[in-house]
């Protein structure tokens, strides 16, 4: 866990120097890029990087380790061609053609996490993130001279993640048996089926702001918007999550033990602090938010300290109603879950296609309004469950 926060705020830590070096134009299309990368990749492996940790015997993990590098091959070397074929009819900027490796890259990423979870070497693990932070962060600065150096780093990030994978599977990669990955594919069949569906319409999601302003405004906003959310996002990645790994261990105990009245107990403490922590985080941006980015990122980036004063609402939000959302987990009601998110999805997709035609900022506070909402509801219905029991 510690390693997971470290990895996750070197990129903020630099910042200030990245935003000195790039500009919000280049910052918003590694946005995009990256939006590609991880949605693509999280088609290509089906999902199946998850059943790594099932299997009894490792045999049987490294052969879906096989499966998932077929799949994700395969759906790598399409992407690359679709994008050659539209380049014939489109001039497309040369870091497109990089899309194909990044993909793969975020396979490989995803598949050695799962892995090394399996064998327990979380400091490994922990390493190997801290350590992709620094080669991202470092070749952004190396290649601060090209236009898309940004992506570049985000690239040399995901190499090393390969040269790893290389270095763990390469020798049982030589032999497959696809009459055993095939058998494997289906006994597992619930991955792609079942939870690729909900976690791309999750993902999508999350990434729509970037597509919808890419799209309809200007790839300098989408860099502001992208800067902003980076901020934004970071104390809901490390400590909201920490104690949301917390939460969910207690929540746990507490309902094998049939403690449902300290589950309950648990659930509204962990909202007063999560209250009590957001306030002293979130509302300064709020209400301070285009100074502190002036100072900190430069003039250049004004617009996305008005950004993250528009949005930090909404992130508050997502900063106190997202750890709770284990209980649901716990309690075994992931069919809220999966309506929850389905109605998110089509909402999310709603609001940009119809705020699209108004002024960026007026988009932002209508995507304000949708999360505080939907998030709401979220807090509702888990707290429905608790009080059901």
């Amino acid at each position: 866990m510690i390693g997971t926060g470290i990895s996750q705020f070197i990129p903020v830590l630099f910042s200030p120097l990245l935003t000195r070096i790039y500009s919000p134009s280049n910052f918003g299309d590694l946005a995009i890029f990256m939006a590609f990368s991880l949605i693509i990749g999280m088609g290509a492996s089906g999902m199946y990087e998850y059943a790594i940790v099932l299997p009894e015997n490792d045999e049987d993990a490294q052969n879906i380790i096989k499966l998932i590098s077929v799949l994700s091959l395969s759906i790598s070397l399409l992407t690359g061609i679709v994008f050659y074929i539209v380049s014939w009819f489109i001039e497309l900027d040369f870091f497109y053609f990089l899309l194909p490796f990044s993909i793969f890259f975020t396979v490989c990423y995803n598949v050695i996490s799962y892995w090394y979870n399996r064998m327990k070497k979380y400091k490994t693990l922990n390493l190997i993130r801290i350590f992709q932070s620094v080669l991202i962060i470092g070749g952004s600065f190396i290649f601060c001279n090209i236009k898309n150096g940004l992506i570049y780093g985000y690239v040399l990030g995901g190499l090393f993640c390969f040269i790893i994978y290389v270095f763990n599977f390469f020798k049982h990669l030589r032999q497959i048996n696809f009459q055993k990955i095939k058998s494997l594919a289906f006994e597992y069949k619930k991955f792609p089926t079942l939870i690729l569906p909900s976690s791309l319409m999750n993902t999508v999601s999350s990434y729509a702001p970037v597509f919808f302003i890419k799209r309809f405004y200007t790839s300098a906003q989408l860099g502001s918007f992208s800067m902003s959310n980076r901020v934004l996002t970071a104390p809901i990645s490390v400590i909201s999550t920490a104690i949301g790994q917390v939460y969910f261990k207690n929540l746990s105990d507490y309902y094998n033990e049939k403690k449902y009245d300290l589950i309950k107990k648990t659930f509204l403490q962990s909202t007063y602090v999560l209250c009590i922590i957001s306030v002293f985080i979130f509302l300064p941006l709020f209400f301070f938010g285009e100074d502190l980015a002036i100072i900190v990122f430069g003039k250049a980036w004004k617009e996305a300290g008005e950004f993250i004063e528009i949005i930090a609402l909404a992130s508050m939000m997502k900063f106190i109603v997202s750890p709770l959302s284990t209980i649901l987990i716990v309690k075994k009601e992931l069919n809220k879950v999966a309506r929850w998110q389905t109605i998110y999805f089509f909402t999310s997709m709603t609001i940009f296609i119809i705020g699209c035609f108004f002024s960026i900022k007026t988009l932002l506070w209508i995507y304000v309004i949708h999360e505080t909402i939907l998030y709401a509801i979220y807090y509702y219905i888990m707290k429905s469950v608790i009080n059901k029991n």
